[in-house]
């Protein structure tokens, strides 16, 4: 089995919101690893719980966020970065 890149995740998370995304004006194409999917209308607290539904269930790896900044979870690349190395670590 390969390592889960955080580029993995990112492009999971991309596809999944594309259309929320579409929805408040932003490309995915074009997302930067700064964008804050909560601040920027891409999904609200209810669309996170969903996300990490997603991922775990994507991935096939339990994701415990309680280490993970509040403010990060919602940030693209955080997020991206975070789940890829929780999966590093439940391989581990």
């Amino acid at each position: 089995m390969s390592v889960l890149s955080a580029q993995q995740v990112r492009a999971f998370v991309l596809e999944t919101l594309a259309a929320p995304m579409a929805e408040s004006g932003v490309d995915p194409a074009t997302a930067g690893d700064d964008l804050n999917l909560l601040t920027g209308g891409i999904i609200d607290s209810f669309g996170l719980l969903e996300l990490i539904a997603a991922v775990n269930e994507r991935f096939g790896v339990e994701v415990d966020f309680e280490d993970l900044d509040p403010e990060g979870l919602t940030v693209l690349g955080t997020f991206s970065a975070y789940v890829a190395r929780a999966a590093r670590r439940a391989a581990a």
